[in-house]
Parts: C-alpha cells; structure tokens; sequence
C-alpha cells in the first residue's frame, strides 16, 4: 500500500492485539525523511535494503543490520544514499508524529494501521492477509 506519510509503500505484516505488537514492512524512497516521532514502546527492525537512520540519535543502519530501539525514543528517519530502503520493524504501542512546531500531528497504532491497510487495499481491489487480524 502507499503510505501517505512517508511516500513510500508499507505492508502489514501482523498484529497482537493483546500486546499491541505490529508489524510493518516499509520501503522508503532515496531522500526520504519521515518527521519527528515518539514510540510509546520498543522497536526492532532489519534492514532488507538501503541505508537509514535516526540523525538525532546517531544511528545509521545497512543492509543487515538489526536495531533495538528503546521505549520513549524520539527522533526521525533519514534515507541515506540514492537507494531507496526497506525495512521490517516490529512496533510495539504507539508512534506519535509532531508537526515541526513539537504539536501533535497523528497517533498511530495496530488498530489504526489495520484499518488504513484495509482501506488501502480494498481501494486496491487486493486481498490483505494479516497474520492476527480478522483477516488472516
């Protein structure tokens, strides 16, 4: 599905709607930048492709690579390079985006996810399959 957020594409993967457990493919295009955020719980990711990072916290992930993010952490996301990045993350809780002003802009979460990944796709015309969804 497009994310309207990023301007890239995300697929979602599962959900645990007793932990609050997500998980999302997402493919970033070269030069993207996704605005400051706060994770209201951990978040793991692997990089399938491309290069990324956290520039306010000095993280900078490659094909490979595995990252453990820590609750409460606020930062955003840079692609690096002109190849576009592909990562799995495992999100648990929320994610807050800030307007640049520090204002709130949206909260995410599974159920939010869930329901603009059904929308996407049946706007689509395609069938999501979503491992702990009523979906799946």
């Amino acid at each position: 599905m497009e994310d309207p957020a990023t301007g890239g594409s995300f697929m979602l993967l599962h959900v645990d709607r007793l932990s609050g457990l997500w998980v999302v493919r997402s493919r970033f295009a070269a030069g993207t930048v996704v605005p400051q955020h706060l994770h209201s719980g951990s978040v793991s990711a692997v990089t399938l492709a491309g290069q990324w990072g956290y520039p306010e916290l000095d993280v900078r992930c490659g094909v490979g690579d595995y990252l453990v993010e820590e609750a409460g952490t606020v930062h955003s996301l840079a692609v690096h390079g002109t190849e576009p990045a592909d990562v799995i993350f495992s999100i648990l809780g929320s994610i807050t985006y800030f307007h640049p002003d520090g204002t709130v802009d949206r909260i995410e979460d599974w159920r939010s996810v869930l329901d603009d990944y059904e929308a996407g796709c049946a706007e689509q015309r395609r069938r999501p399959k979503v491992i702990g969804s009523s979906l799946d």
